[in-house]
């Protein structure tokens, strides 16, 4: 497995105070074999001379500048269009790994014979007295587990190529969050991920104020469209599975 190149896709927008930190976790990896593609997507602060500062530290990371905002769903599809890994794997400019967190899911993936790891998180708040939480997820899920809950969060997850192809965001209406939700149930519905789950948590998930998954009735809203539009469901198999969203993000949110 240690051949293996992993392609990591973080997308970054006015991300200037932040990227340096997750830059950092990902050049202090144990696993070695990744390559860094930093998509700059159109930023008004220094985010761009940020980025190619660190590009110049390690040659395993690539900037693309975007002249413009593309929106987190085009500027990933770009990164993922360009990657050259055997693995993709995703993190956020405001996320950062612990160091074993590549190597863990790659032993996990050869033991397992798994084509997606995920796993646990911590919860990063600055402005809370406790300021980190870590968050337990469903293991090993498959498509029903996702229609009740997104149980992958963007920054701990990673996917074999050769066996799932290189899968693209779909567009989602602007009135919409949760892109990533929508992403992982259209992979699930090819019916080829076979999952496994870090227990450990391998992630620091910055919880930012004001964030657009902060509001929870925009939240909820996505959610509830995201079964009905993406998925096909009728109402009353959505309403069945919102009941186990609305326990799950309940139990997540007691500490924001």
């Amino acid at each position: 497995m240690k051949n293996q190149l992993i392609s990591i896709i973080m997308p970054c927008y006015n991300a200037a105070a932040t990227l340096e930190q997750s830059v950092n976790s990902i050049i202090g990896q144990l696993w070695t074999n990744w390559e860094l593609l930093i998509l700059e997507d159109g930023s008004a602060d220094n985010t761009k001379e940020v980025a190619s500062r660190l590009a110049v530290s390690d040659s395993r990371i690539k900037v693309i500048n975007s002249p413009l905002n593309r929106g987190v769903v085009r500027i990933r599809n770009i990164g993922i269009r360009l990657a050259k890994g055997d693995w993709i794997a995703f993190c956020d400019a405001d996320d950062w790994w612990v160091p074993q967190k590549l190597e863990w899911q790659m032993a996990l993936a050869e033991q397992k014979k798994a084509n997606l790891l995920y796993s646990a998180v911590y919860y990063y708040k600055e402005t809370s007295s406790v300021h980190q939480k870590e968050i337990q997820l469903l293991p090993d899920v498959c498509y029903s587990d996702m229609l009740k809950t997104n149980a992958i969060p963007m920054s701990t997850a990673i996917y074999r190529v050769n066996s799932l192809g290189k899968h693209y965001f779909n567009p989602v209406s602007k009135k919409l969050i949760h892109e990533d939700y929508a992403y992982w149930l259209q992979l699930f519905k090819k019916g080829k991920v076979q999952s496994a789950y870090v227990k450990k948590p391998t992630t620091f998930i910055r919880l930012l104020p004001n964030s657009r998954s902060g509001n929870l009735f925009r939240a909820a809203k996505s959610h509830v469209l995201i079964l009905r539009n993406e998925c096909g469901l009728p109402y009353h198999r959505i309403a069945y599975n919102f009941v186990f969203y609305v326990f799950t993000a309940v139990k997540k949110r007691l500490f924001v």
